[in-house]
């Protein structure tokens, strides 16, 4: 076994319903539209950019611009790490979009996101926007500008909640979690030396090192 091998750790996603209340999943209308409206704002900035001036703009000059954003009212209430995650959403659909074309794919440009068509919003730090509590069985997650939100669903593996994405489907909410965790290895439970000899009187006898025989 290489050494530090048992020290690696490993990112598991793991997906719980969520249950707000009526003013809870209003409240996470409106993010999920205001997150929307950002990402089609933020694509039409690099297109502008570029057809006007030929920049291409990338997610970190986007980024700097993301407080100016933020002085507009109903983007206040919004989570500034949360912002970046839809920025960063941009920037990843307009790398694969090049990369299509530097391997000679059918590129696809990427398109404006309809509300119906745009799934939810992400964070990246946990306690920053929101915070997991989980117990054996389900638990609740609190989200800034919404409160405790009741959850059903556990990690198979305990961990600690590092990333969170709020899915919005099929008219239910979801929370999908990633944890950093340990692998999980089963020990071996059988201790002893066993010797197997194949006879011809005998199909086969098994040797313990304890001197019996079976």
């Amino acid at each position: 076994m290489k050494q530090g091998y048992t020290d690696c750790m490993l990112n598991r996603r793991v997906s719980c319903r969520l249950y707000p209340n009526q003013e809870q999943h209003q409240l996470m209308q409106t993010m999920r539209y205001l997150h929307q409206q950002y990402y089609n704002a933020a694509l039409e900035q690099r297109i502008t950019a570029y057809r006007k001036q030929g920049v291409s703009l990338n997610f970190y000059d986007q980024c700097k611009e993301h407080k100016e954003v933020r002085e507009l009212e109903e983007y206040a209430a919004l989570n500034s790490q949360s912002c970046q995650v839809t920025l960063k959403r941009v920037h990843l659909a307009m790398q694969a979009f090049f990369r299509r074309i530097k391997a000679g794919e059918t590129p696809g440009f990427p398109r404006f996101k309809s509300f119906s068509r745009y799934p939810g919003w992400g964070y990246k730090t946990h306690g920053d926007g929101w915070r997991l509590h989980s117990d054996e069985k389900h638990g609740y997650l609190r989200l800034s500008g919404v409160g405790h939100i009741h959850m059903r669903g556990k990690a198979r593996t305990q961990g600690t909640p590092k990333t969170l994405d709020i899915l919005y489907r099929q008219g239910k909410w979801y929370a999908s979690v990633v944890f950093e965790c340990a692998p999980k290895r089963e020990q071996n439970t059988i201790t002893g030396a066993i010797g197997l000899d194949w006879g011809v009187e005998t199909f086969a006898t098994l040797a313990h090192d304890n001197g019996e025989y079976t």
